[in-house]
């Protein structure tokens, strides 16, 4: 329930796609900017190697884009494969903020496994510029991502950094992209043996039912009861997982759960975005013995901050149980604030 390849590849992450739809920003509902980008997609890419030194050497990669929906299509994940001086395999989810009216874009590289900064922005007119603040050599820089050109079978992008406060634009990362199918079947990935399969018993359709504690200024806690669906697939060569939870009721939700697998650490990542505001929570971030999994990360909890800790167990084929635990105390004790079961009622998606 960070990558950094070089601050140059965190946006190649928001590489884009293109498919028959309405022209992006046109509708006044933002969740659809992106259906023109469900598909798959060959793409040509230039990139500088020293951005921000006055070099003009640039390198060429070619490649294959897939996009997909999710949540409705108020989400979707992107996956990016290419080879040029180096081979690259990336991941960006981009999530719709209803309240902003804004999309939040957070990706991932494979030499990782961990989530980046998220980039926001919008479109207007048939164009999206997407905006984010990053460290780079030693500093911090402005970065803008550019999708324009969009057409139903092409569009382009260009990443540019700023270190002067925007007041002027060094382009670093440059694609075209063109159409080769309306469908999303990605291209197999070559190194995704590099990962773990601990989390491979929860790809599949599950029922769950939810206990909760109420959060409130009351020295009694109250406990909701919640039920729902929760649907896992594999993406990025079965590299991550990518878990989508609909939960009814009073106190209902939607959200995006990504599991990433970090092969330098050999930790899992696991981040939870609401659909109600688009954002990525802190990584919980942790490891798999003996068949239970203990991720931890600090979440603020009845107005402060703590120690969270989601626990997996009770692993079946057909069953399993989630729970999110939280510290005051540094980690000496632990308070149950949310407990899941799960139970199988069909395949992954």
């Amino acid at each position: 329930m960070a990558k950094k390849i070089g601050a140059t590849f965190l946006l190649v992450l928001f590489l884009p796609v293109a498919t028959a739809a309405a022209t992006p920003g046109s509708t006044g509902d933002g969740r659809h900017d992106f259906d023109w980008n469900f598909g798959t997609w060959k793409t040509h890419i230039k990139r500088l190697l020293h951005p921000l030194t006055g070099s003009k050497d640039w390198v060429s990669y070619e490649g294959i884009v897939t996009v997909r929906p999710a949540l409705g299509g108020s989400a979707n994940v992107e996956e990016i494969e290419a080879d040029g001086p180096t081979h690259l395999e990336l991941l960006d989810v981009r999530i719709y903020d209803p309240q902003s009216h804004q999309w939040a874009a957070t990706g991932s590289n494979s030499r990782t496994g961990t989530l980046g900064v998220p980039g926001f922005g919008s479109f207007a007119n048939g164009r999206g510029v997407f905006y984010d603040q990053e460290a780079f050599d030693g500093g911090m820089i402005l970065v803008r991502q550019t999708f324009s050109d969009i057409t139903p079978m092409s569009y382009s992008f260009e990443q540019a950094f700023s270190d002067d406060g925007a007041r002027t634009w060094e382009p670093n990362f440059v694609a075209h992209l063109d159409r080769t199918s309306a469908g999303s079947t990605p291209e197999p990935s070559t190194s995704a043996a590099d990962t773990s399969h601990d989390f491979d018993f929860h790809y599949g359709t599950w029922a769950t039912h939810i206990k909760y504690l109420r959060q409130s200024s009351s020295d009694t806690p109250t406990w909701g009861e919640q039920s729902g669906t929760v649907a896992v697939r594999k993406i990025w060569g079965g590299r991550a997982l990518m878990e989508e939870i609909n939960v009814g009721g009073q106190d209902g939700f939607s959200g995006l759960t990504l599991f990433l697998y970090d092969p330098l650490t050999r930790r899992w990542n696991q981040a939870y975005a609401d659909a109600s505001d688009g954002k990525f929570e802190a990584s919980m971030t942790g490891t798999f013995l003996q068949g239970r999994g203990e991720l931890i990360s600090q979440a603020p909890f009845g107005g402060n901050m703590v120690l969270q800790r989601g626990v997996w167990s009770n692993l079946t084929t057909n069953a399993h149980d989630f729970q999110v635990d939280v510290s005051q105390d540094g980690g000496r004790t632990w308070q149950a604030v949310f407990v899941a079961s799960l139970t199988r009622i069909g395949p992954g998606v």
